[in-house]
């Protein structure tokens, strides 16, 4: 039976009960974002290919400041950078789900800062277009599953040596299950279609801040001396499967 994922873990320096292990398999792909360059999106129902992945509203965590993200969407945005900006104003940005989670609005059939085809400012997340025009990062402004995506983080505990309780960091590709039930119904994915593996760099590099930011530089630094070492292993790294063959 063939392996298909290949994982290595490192303990956080300054902390015995915490460890981060990674998808090793996924960090050395060569996958990229081809929205805009391809991505036909996850529904062909979807009323406008702009709609891209966010046919859902994204789902705030402890990272995110929803207040930050309302004033940002009040000052920063406007009508002729964000085409829901109107809607936003009258009734929000944000909903509770039944759980009472907090997500952002779904409207016409996708998250309500999803710009659509043609629109002047630019198709798809007023947020992602905010940050290119103020030369940030992308990852600034944009929900955290938004800019951490096609990366998830699974948090889980297990005992350490002293049998304290560890907590133990999963970064791994952000695949169909990741989603729940519904990511199996999905009409494409792209961690799981070939596609999205033509990017120039190893998926470590190119997301490099957003690694960071979700582990750390100490760790980070770890990672990427051991990816850069297994990169230069040409002749014993042998890619593992990454895709299912879906499309």
């Amino acid at each position: 039976m063939p392996l298909e994922r290949e994982w290595v873990s490192i303990d956080d320096p300054d902390n015995d009960h915490l460890r981060y292990t990674f998808d090793v398999t996924f960090l050395m792909s060569n996958w990229r974002c081809i929205y805009g360059q391809g991505c036909p999106g996850i529904s062909k129902s979807s009323p406008d290919p702009a709609i891209g992945c966010c046919v859902h509203g994204a789902y705030l965590n402890e990272d995110d400041d929803p207040e930050e993200l309302e004033r940002i969407t009040r000052e920063e945005l406007d009508p002729t950078t964000m085409f829901q900006w109107d809607e936003a104003m009258d009734n929000g940005i944000l909903e509770l789900d039944e759980e009472g989670e907090s997500l952002t609005r779904q409207v016409d059939g996708g998250c309500i800062f999803v710009n659509p085809t043609g629109f002047a400012a630019g198709s798809g997340c007023a947020l992602h277009h905010l940050a290119l025009r103020r030369g940030e990062h992308l990852m600034t402004h944009k929900p955290t599953v938004c800019w951490q995506v096609p990366l998830h983080r699974t948090i889980s505990e297990e005992v350490a040596n002293d049998g304290a309780p560890m907590e133990v960091h999963t970064i791994a590709a952000f695949e169909r299950g990741t989603w729940g039930e519904g990511g199996a119904d999905f009409d494409w994915w792209c961690t799981d279609t070939e596609p999205a593996y033509s990017a120039q760099q190893r998926l470590y590099r190119s997301m490099e801040m957003e690694i960071r930011t979700m582990v750390g530089d100490a760790i980070y630094e770890e990672l990427a001396s051991y990816l850069d070492g297994r990169a230069r292993q040409r002749s014993s790294f042998v890619p593992l499967p990454l895709v299912s063959g879906r499309n």
